[in-house]
């Protein structure tokens, strides 16, 4: 039997993209130990088992959910096999930490919560965004009521595509609207999460972008929210010439002030409101060498729920509902017309 005060033990299931950030956060976290990885590429697969220093290395991921010496898996994999393996991972025994989106449906996001009961396991949709020093700092600006009730947001991420033309068959497959659902999920969690709401009803539109690329590269949507509040919303990955840098716009209006927040500005967050200006998030940023980078604190939280039988900082109730807003969205594309959530 483990020791009560060694580390959770993870196995990685994906090991492109993503995961980079991901193992750049593990090295700061201690409590958890990176013991295996599986992807279906070899090459991938031995390329990050490498970076991390470890030796077992899988091509399915049922043989990882087969040991008995594994407490957690991370999800890091493409998005239509997300809900499938957190399903199969919790009914093995396993917690669970999976990428955005957590699922892909409805029906699979639901799935996920049941298994999750069910087998008394941890799982939770991650969202590095909340844990952005910028955004943390933000959020205890609007908790503590300095711009009072919230009324309005706006959210934008632009940069320049992170798809090739020599990938145009990993895309061929893809809809529309797949860059809203796999990034809306972090910018309708991040406004959810700050407005402390869900939302109701969205309105969609796009641009597809590139001729031989199915999947449109900017989405806007309007969305409106439980609280009453309403949100305008854009994923874009259009902006010229290839390499334009991502960053991250975001402006909210509230009964008693206004704020302006940019990771482009040397001021990085300006607050306007009866007491004349202010920088509460002024100079704050993070590195991958930093202790509490986000994807660190991500993943240090959701180990340290598993650990003292607690909640995951994000309950997937709450995730399950932001998937629904996004899905609402996805609708909307479609059909040109407002969609209510869930409906």
């Amino acid at each position: 039997m483990q020791p009560a005060d060694a580390p959770t033990r993870v196995a990685l299931i994906g090991c492109g993209g993503i995961s980079g950030n991901h193992l750049a956060g593990y090295r700061h976290v201690p409590e958890a130990e990176l013991v295996a990885c599986c992807d279906v590429s070899a090459e991938r697969a031995e390329a990050f088992a490498r970076a991390a220093g470890i030796s077992d290395v899988y091509a399915v991921y049922a043989d990882v959910l087969d040991r008995d010496d594994i407490d957690m898996v991370d999800i890091c994999a493409i998005d239509e096999v997300h809900a499938e393996i957190a399903v199969a991972a919790l009914r093995a025994g396993k917690h669970a930490l999976i990428e955005k989106p957590f699922a892909m449906t409805a029906a699979e996001g639901e799935a996920v919560v049941t298994a999750s009961q069910d087998s008394g396991r941890l799982a939770m949709c991650a969202q590095s965004l909340r844990w952005d020093p910028k955004m943390l700092a933000l959020k205890r600006t609007l908790d503590a009521g300095r711009i009072g009730e919230l009324v309005y947001a706006r959210y934008c991420s632009p940069a320049s595509a992170f798809w090739r033309p020599e990938q145009a068959e990993a895309y061929a497959e893809r809809a529309a609207d797949w860059l809203l659902v796999h990034n809306g999920m972090h910018s309708f969690d991040l406004l959810s999460w700050l407005f402390d709401s869900s939302p109701v009803r969205v309105h969609a539109r796009s641009h597809p972008g590139q001729e031989w690329l199915p999947v449109h590269e900017y989405v806007t949507c309007t969305v409106r929210f439980a609280s009453g509040a309403m949100a305008q919303s854009e994923e874009n990955r259009i902006m010229q010439p290839p390499g334009y840098p991502f960053h991250c716009e975001l402006y909210v209006v509230g009964t008693e002030g206004t704020i302006d927040l940019s990771d482009r500005l040397t001021h990085s967050m300006s607050l306007w409101n009866s007491g004349g200006f202010s920088v509460p998030g002024a100079h704050i940023s993070w590195s991958p060498d930093d202790p509490d980078m986000p994807f660190a604190c991500e993943i240090r939280e959701f180990v340290n729920a598993i650990r003292t039988g607690g909640d995951p900082p994000i309950p997937l109730e709450f995730s399950l509902g932001v998937l629904k807003g996004v899905l609402a969205g996805a609708q909307s594309l479609r059909t040109g017309q407002a969609v209510e959530v869930g409906s």
